[in-house]
Protein backbone atom coordinates (compact mmCIF):
# COMPACT_ATOMS: atom_id res chain seq x y z
CA UNK A 1 0.00 0.00 0.00
CA UNK A 2 0.99 3.52 -0.85
CA UNK A 3 2.29 5.62 1.69
CA UNK A 4 -0.35 8.43 1.02
CA UNK A 5 -2.97 5.70 0.72
CA UNK A 6 -1.93 4.37 4.27
CA UNK A 7 -1.56 7.87 5.80
CA UNK A 8 -4.72 9.11 4.95
CA UNK A 9 -6.65 5.64 6.50
CA UNK A 10 -4.71 5.56 9.25
CA UNK A 11 -5.71 9.30 9.82
CA UNK A 12 -9.26 9.31 9.14
CA UNK A 13 -8.96 5.39 11.56
CA UNK A 14 -7.60 7.88 14.60
CA UNK A 15 -10.82 9.70 14.15
CA UNK A 16 -13.03 6.96 14.30
CA UNK A 17 -11.24 5.33 16.81
CA UNK A 18 -11.42 8.24 18.98
CA UNK A 19 -14.71 8.82 18.17
CA UNK A 20 -15.77 5.44 19.60
CA UNK A 21 -13.68 5.25 22.45
CA UNK A 22 -15.57 8.61 23.60
CA UNK A 23 -18.85 8.39 22.48
CA UNK A 24 -21.34 5.80 23.75
CA UNK A 25 -24.02 5.56 21.26
CA UNK A 26 -21.07 5.51 17.78
CA UNK A 27 -19.35 2.88 19.32
CA UNK A 28 -22.94 0.64 19.53
CA UNK A 29 -23.45 1.83 15.99
CA UNK A 30 -20.02 1.19 14.91
CA UNK A 31 -20.11 -2.43 16.00
CA UNK A 32 -23.30 -3.10 14.41
CA UNK A 33 -22.90 -1.90 10.93
CA UNK A 34 -18.88 -1.30 10.86
CA UNK A 35 -18.85 -0.41 7.23
CA UNK A 36 -21.26 2.13 6.77
CA UNK A 37 -20.38 3.96 9.98
CA UNK A 38 -16.88 3.92 8.46
CA UNK A 39 -17.86 5.87 5.65
CA UNK A 40 -19.54 8.38 7.57
CA UNK A 41 -16.42 9.38 8.43
CA UNK A 42 -15.23 8.88 4.73
CA UNK A 43 -13.48 5.96 5.76
CA UNK A 44 -13.97 3.60 2.40
CA UNK A 45 -12.76 0.01 1.37
CA UNK A 46 -10.19 0.39 -1.78
CA UNK A 47 -12.13 -0.44 -4.93
CA UNK A 48 -12.04 -4.20 -5.54
CA UNK A 49 -12.17 -5.29 -2.07
CA UNK A 50 -15.62 -6.59 -1.26
CA UNK A 51 -16.67 -6.74 2.41
CA UNK A 52 -19.57 -8.97 3.38
CA UNK A 53 -21.06 -9.52 6.86
CA UNK A 54 -21.39 -13.25 7.39
CA UNK A 55 -22.84 -15.42 10.55
CA UNK A 56 -24.66 -12.36 11.39
CA UNK A 57 -22.14 -10.10 12.79
CA UNK A 58 -18.61 -11.21 11.23
CA UNK A 59 -17.01 -9.17 7.98
CA UNK A 60 -15.04 -10.89 6.11
CA UNK A 61 -12.97 -9.33 3.18
CA UNK A 62 -12.54 -10.13 -0.38
CA UNK A 63 -10.66 -9.62 -3.33
CA UNK A 64 -10.32 -11.30 -6.60
CA UNK A 65 -7.46 -14.20 -6.95
CA UNK A 66 -5.21 -12.04 -9.34
CA UNK A 67 -4.87 -8.80 -6.88
CA UNK A 68 -1.93 -6.85 -6.99
CA UNK A 69 -0.08 -6.95 -3.56
CA UNK A 70 -0.75 -3.08 -2.98
CA UNK A 71 -4.50 -4.25 -3.12
CA UNK A 72 -3.67 -7.69 -0.14
CA UNK A 73 -1.68 -4.95 1.54
CA UNK A 74 -4.86 -2.65 2.27
CA UNK A 75 -6.84 -5.94 2.80
CA UNK A 76 -4.32 -6.73 5.51
CA UNK A 77 -4.74 -3.04 7.14
CA UNK A 78 -8.40 -3.48 6.89
CA UNK A 79 -8.52 -6.84 8.48
CA UNK A 80 -6.87 -5.16 11.87
CA UNK A 81 -9.30 -2.60 11.97
CA UNK A 82 -12.68 -4.85 11.68
CA UNK A 83 -11.04 -6.84 14.14
CA UNK A 84 -10.78 -4.38 16.20
CA UNK A 85 -14.33 -2.85 15.85
CA UNK A 86 -15.72 -6.36 16.61
CA UNK A 87 -13.89 -6.39 19.94
CA UNK A 88 -15.62 -2.30 20.52
CA UNK A 89 -19.01 -4.62 20.73
CA UNK A 90 -18.12 -7.05 22.62
CA UNK A 91 -18.83 -7.11 26.51
CA UNK A 92 -16.44 -9.12 28.63
CA UNK A 93 -17.23 -10.45 31.61
CA UNK A 94 -14.83 -10.38 34.82
CA UNK A 95 -15.12 -12.99 37.30
CA UNK A 96 -12.61 -13.46 40.54
CA UNK A 97 -11.02 -16.19 41.34
CA UNK A 98 -7.15 -17.30 41.78
CA UNK A 99 -4.95 -18.54 38.79
CA UNK A 100 -1.92 -20.84 39.29
CA UNK A 101 0.18 -22.61 37.42
CA UNK A 102 0.32 -26.31 37.18
CA UNK A 103 2.05 -28.55 39.59
CA UNK A 104 5.06 -30.31 38.47
CA UNK A 105 5.68 -33.98 39.41
CA UNK A 106 6.47 -32.96 42.83
CA UNK A 107 3.05 -31.02 43.37
CA UNK A 108 4.70 -27.91 43.88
Amino acid sequence: MKNKRKEELNSKWKQLATKAITDDDFRKRLAKNPITVMKELDLHLAEGIEARLEAGYEIKLFTKADTAEELKEEVKWWKVRVDMIREFGKEYKVTTGSIAAPEDEDGV
